[in-house]
């Protein structure tokens, strides 16, 4: 049995006030833009014109500005509006002032599911607090692919096993207490090694290799009753192929109504909210113009359209309709979905406002430290260098390495020099980093790597320019050299001859001093790798 209510698409008020909404507010209703928070929210006017939202997602901002902005949305809302924003590893992802968790894949390499709830209930209990109703998370995607842009630390690895348990204990803990949860992104990422910002990924499975596996993941989260699923930009050739003429020619999920209607609604028996992922990804917009694709996604079983432009958005669902592409029947089905997801979050009964006070953090911060310290991985120390001697006057060389300038892991190094540790920094820049003749002056070398999942960038691999200088750490043979990532956990597989390495998946705070921690000996390292690190060395999908 599920263990938590279906939609209430008949309740008496979603019967109320569908019967009141013009074809123009239903319209509305379907639509799910983004902004980024202000404490000026009138700015937001131009944007949304004259039609009222069914949901607006949140961009990060300090909490002043979410609930300046969701104060003033709500306001103007003739029915409240849903609160929507990517809470994959907690609310301080995007809330200035609330709790940042670990990764997801921190998350799996601590195997506990107790974490598992109570990371959801903090992101629940925070996010709620500022004023947000639908967390787009957990990712439920396997990481089959070891190099997959989009996936990779965002997920609980590449057991099944382990996904499906932890991210249904997320799932609870966020419906638990009043939070939508999300379970994305059908019909499962993480099978391609390509971004689908830049084109549309697929999912190569033969369908029973998809029910045992991807559709696993889904099935188990409709069974426990998660309450919304968002749809990737992923094609499942095995299921719908396009015109067949080459594997690319498979639709993307979001237009597919044998995706959308036949495999999800119909076989695997969804009958909760399907949202879109972004409609600003080449992965969907490669597919049609926006006159298309934007009705075409409705028409063929999605009830929201994630990161709507308002106005352009409004004009061309409408046309669909007068042009008969799309019947006000089949707008009345999502907009029952909306109402109803609105029903069960409190909406309908006139509680707008945040809460006037937020929850304690530090039992949340607990957890974060928790869950960041039973995470680390030593995946080998062959020289048995650990623990190391980090202390006053010693010599380190801190090497970083990112994907995106966003991410660093600058706290590390200041928590050395407070240690009163004399720390160098190097950068991908090589012009000023020492010269390899020089690295027997420094008593360890820190070789620190920040390639995590990061929008558009198509990477997730140690690649580029900047190799040219790290090949030389790798020769120089420093008798303590260690490398920590923050990110991917793969990267022995480019460079198997490093003799110390550290796997920390996550580039926040937590995870950071836990990372001290261990290399100090303070803590032990408790964690396993929820990934196979031999996956690369095999040129075909390791599950299968």
């Amino acid at each position: 049995m599920p263990k938590f209510p279906p939609l209430p698409i008949t309740s008496p008020w979603v019967e109320k006030k569908l019967s009141q909404l013009t074809l123009d507010q239903k319209i509305g209703q379907l639509l799910h833009p983004n902004f980024f928070p202000t404490t000026n929210p009138e700015e937001l006017a131009e944007a949304l014109g004259d039609v009222e939202p069914g949901g607006v997602f949140l961009h990060p901002g300090t909490g002043e500005a979410f609930q300046a902005t969701i104060q003033w949305l709500q306001e103007r809302a003739f029915i409240p509006i849903i609160i929507s924003s990517d809470l994959e590893n907690g609310a301080g992802r995007i809330i200035e002032g609330a709790t940042t968790f670990p990764e997801l894949m921190s998350l799996a390499a601590t195997d506990n599911e107790q974490y598992a709830y109570e990371m959801g209930r903090a992101s629940a209990l925070e996010g709620r607090a500022f004023g947000v109703h639908w967390a787009f998370g957990p990712v439920v995607d396997i990481n089959a692919h070891p190099h997959s842009p989009g996936s990779n630390a965002r997920t609980l690895g590449d057991s099944p096993e382990r996904v499906s348990r932890l991210s249904q204990a997320i799932i609870q803990g966020m419906q638990d207490h009043g939070l939508c949860a999300t379970a994305k992104h059908f019909p499962g990422s993480g099978f391609d090694d390509r971004d689908p910002h830049l084109c549309t990924t697929i999912n190569p499975l033969r369908m029973d290799e998809w029910f045992r596996l991807s559709g696993r993941m889904f099935q188990d989260a409709i069974n426990m009753g998660v309450w919304s699923i968002m749809i990737g930009h992923t094609s499942l050739p095995a299921w719908d192929a396009g015109d067949g003429s080459h594997i690319q020619t498979a639709p993307p999920a979001p237009i597919s109504r044998r995706l959308i209607t036949d495999l999800l609604r119909e076989r695997m028996g969804f009958d909760g909210l399907i949202i879109t992922d972004a409609m600003d990804m080449a992965g969907v917009t490669a597919w049609g113009t926006f006159d298309q694709i934007i009705p075409k996604t409705i028409e063929v079983g999605c009830d929201m359209i994630l990161f709507a432009d308002m106005k352009r958005d409004f004009a061309f669902v409408k046309q669909a309709v007068e042009d008969g592409r799309l019947s006000e029947e089949r707008i009345d089905e999502s907009v029952r979905r909306v109402l109803a997801l609105k029903v069960l979050l409190g909406l309908d009964d006139g509680a707008l406002q945040p809460p006037s006070d937020l929850p304690q953090s530090e039992p949340f911060q607990r957890l974060s430290r928790a869950i960041a310290e039973d995470a680390i991985t030593v995946v080998k120390d062959e020289n048995e260098i650990l623990p190391l001697k980090l202390e006053e006057g010693t010599r380190v060389l801190s090497y970083h390495l990112r994907g995106d300038p966003e991410l660093n892991v600058d706290t590390f190094d200041d928590m050395l020099r407070e240690r009163g540790v004399e720390v160098t920094r190097a950068t991908e820049s090589a012009e000023n980093n020492p010269h390899p003749s020089e690295f027997d002056k420094f008593d360890v070398i820190l070789f620190q790597a920040v390639m995590a999942p990061s929008w558009g960038t198509n990477r997730i691999r140690l690649a580029g320019n900047y190799m040219r200088y790290v090949w030389r750490f790798i020769t120089a043979h420093h008798p303590r050299l260690v490398f920590v990532s923050y990110g991917s956990p793969y990267h022995t597989y480019d460079m198997p001859n490093l003799p110390t390495v550290i796997n920390a998946y996550s580039p926040d705070t937590s995870t950071q001093k836990a990372v001290l921690r261990v290399l100090t000996g303070e803590i032990k390292a408790k964690g396993h790798s929820p990934v196979d690190l031999e996956a690369p060395y095999r040129f075909k999908n390791h599950l299968l």
